[in-house]
């Protein structure tokens, strides 16, 4: 669950509130406790960093349920995959060189994503 929500805030951060996206942030990608993000946020109360995580995480995963942006992109990941996969099930038994070349495409498609 935490790997989604991690992904999720890197879609959506930008929506939630500043204070929603520096707990979860401090959270997850900076791996601190409460007390910590607490005094990081300038010494508010552990509860508020919990209530600000704890409504941060509802509203990514609302976000991600009406707009499904990290479910479009895991499905395209599998389908770059699958395709890589193929051309070089294909590659083995004809080598041609346009079958690397469209496998560099791919691997440039999947940085893009």
């Amino acid at each position: 669950m935490n790997g989604n929500l991690v992904l999720l805030l890197d879609i959506y951060g930008e929506l939630l509130s500043k204070t929603q996206r520096e707990a979860l942030d401090m959270k997850y990608n900076s791996d601190l406790s409460l007390s910590e993000i607490a005094e990081e946020m300038g010494g508010v109360s552990r509860q508020s960093v919990n209530e600000a995580q704890r409504n941060g995480e509802k509203k990514l995963l609302e976000l991600e349920k009406v707009l499904g942006n990290a479910e479009r992109l895991a499905a395209g990941n599998k389908k770059i995959g699958e395709a890589k996969a193929l051309i070089e099930q294909i590659s083995r038994d004809f080598p041609d060189e346009r079958l690397a070349r469209l496998s560099g495409i791919i691997d440039e498609m999947e940085k893009l994503i």
